[in-house]
């Protein structure tokens, strides 16, 4: 049996899984009412099939009663796997039942088929767990579609036992292949309409089901098919066909919990990956990219600005006497410091573009479509935001104490033995100063190095004779005496 109503995703695009009994009315009217007409037709049909079951036969009945214990056999068997299966379900999902609907229709009376089939929702609603106007419409649509395939094979008028006559016997295959496709497009199709009513952007094919999804439903139709024959010759061949049904559904179930585990396994890895290849790219103590990355990424950026004619503004950042800061408290202090300049970045920059620590106390930028002029004021801000931090850290002592950077005045006069912390930045722009991120960085590393020897905590651009911002002379004991911790 093919029941889309299954899908949780398409029911939500309905608007039917926050939807509680009948509350539907109130979210898709036009839907409930096509679920009536259907409703209502299948009932006054499955009714008047009902009043004819005085002339059925002792045979009929024996067939009726072996089908109905096979039913309730193999659903009552294969309950638990089947209810994980649907749970798995991402579509429309196929069961095994079928094969006993689409017998009755072949070889029982109407009436008997109508019974058959009101029984089997019986035993799968407690299954499928569903609302009672999804169950009734489920139910409308099993039996629409196994009373068109009554009625196509039994007004025929072909025999179901062999004849001996060839064309007669095709003509047999050919009645039973019809009725199968009828019975598979009634119920697609009953189904898929109500959601084309509620979801008019959505297409009817979406509906349909995978390819293998559908080759099952067809093999489960022709097995069908078989057993209707084979029940017409004797009355236990429902018998004879549960245990089968029942292993291939333990087949399906086993393939379902194999299929998904191998997808869990397949997300797994597939994060794994993702995460491997992050920190392949990631330098852990900043955040920011490392080497590797920045690599691949800068020049990545660097190639599509050259081919959007767009400039690329790379700036190269060293922190000032970064040692001194690592002798005097030790390197812990240090790491304090490069994660401040990292978060700094992280906050200064915009989206797109690429910051990277590129060894040691030094930090590369690239800034994408940006000239020379914009990047040299985002340098500025960088700068003064560097020159302007407080980071709490310990010395090697594991006293607390604050780093302060060279921009501001600490809270307390002794505080100034404290400010360690500046950076000194090259700017290049590609094409002007080369047409590749190699080329362009080897220039801001020239500007970089004239900001240093004219004396640090200041902007250089590559080529430029610009009068540099130079930072205040130092005092004559910061000279002569060496840089000493203090507890706050």
């Amino acid at each position: 049996m093919k029941n889309s109503l299954t899908d949780r995703r398409r029911s939500r695009a309905l608007g039917l899984t926050p939807i509680r009994n009948w509350d539907l009315w109130t979210v898709a009217p036009s839907a409930i009412a096509y679920f009536f007409v259907l409703e209502a037709a299948v009932a006054v049909a499955s009714i008047w099939l009902l009043t004819k079951l005085t002339s059925v036969s002792t045979s009929d009945w024996l067939r009726f009663g072996a089908l109905i214990a096979a039913i309730t056999i193999h659903l009552t068997i294969v309950r638990r796997a089947e209810e994980a299966r649907r749970n798995e379900a991402s579509g429309p999902h196929i069961d095994l039942t079928s094969v006993w609907t689409f017998a009755a229709a072949v070889a029982l009376p109407g009436g008997l088929a109508v019974i058959a089939t009101i029984w089997m929702r019986i035993l799968i609603q407690p299954i499928a767990r569903r609302q009672p106007y999804r169950f009734v419409f489920g139910t409308a649509s099993m039996l629409a579609s196994t009373l068109l395939s009554w009625a196509l094979v039994h007004l025929s008028g072909v025999s179901l036992a062999a004849t001996g006559n060839v064309p007669t016997d095709l003509g047999l295959v050919l009645v039973l292949a019809i009725a199968a496709v009828l019975y598979w497009f009634v119920q697609v199709m009953t189904v898929a309409v109500a959601f084309k009513i509620v979801t008019p952007n959505s297409k009817v094919l979406e509906f349909l089901g995978s390819k293998v999804d559908n080759m099952l439903e067809m093999s489960t139709l022709g097995a069908g098919a078989m057993l209707g024959m084979l029940m017409t010759s004797h009355w236990v061949g429902p018998l004879l066909v549960v245990v089968p049904v029942i292993l291939v559904n333990a087949l399906l179930s086993r393939a379902a919990e194999r299929r998904t585990h191998l997808e869990r396994l397949l997300r797994e890895q597939e994060q794994l990956h993702q995460r491997l290849a992050a920190d392949a790219h990631t330098d852990y103590r900043t955040g920011l990219l490392n080497t590797n990355g920045l690599t691949e990424y800068a020049g990545r950026l660097a190639e599509r600005c050259r081919l959007d004619g767009e400039p690329m503004t790379v700036l190269v950042i060293d922190l000032d006497h970064f040692k001194r800061i690592n002798d005097t408290w030790g390197h812990p202090a240090g790491n304090a410091v490069l994660a401040e300049v990292g978060r700094i970045l992280r906050e200064k920059l915009r989206p797109g573009d690429v910051a990277g620590r590129d060894g040691g106390e030094e930090f590369v930028v690239a800034l994408k479509d940006t000239p020379v002029a914009q990047g040299v004021t985002i340098a500025e801000r960088i700068r003064e935001a560097i020159g302007s931090l407080a980071v709490p850290t310990t010395d090697k002592h594991r006293n607390v104490v604050t780093l302060y950077g060279r921009e501001i005045q600490p809270p307390e006069p002794e505080g100034v033995e404290l400010q360690a912390i500046s950076a000194s930045i090259g700017v290049a722009v590609i094409p002007d100063n080369g047409p590749d991120m190699a080329t362009a960085q080897h220039s801001a590393d020239a500007a970089l190095y004239k900001a240093k020897e004219n004396g640090r905590n200041q902007v250089r651009v590559a080529g430029l004779d610009i009068p540099p911002r130079l930072m205040p002379a130092p005092r004559q004991d910061d000279i002569t005496k060496p840089i000493t911790s203090r507890t706050a």
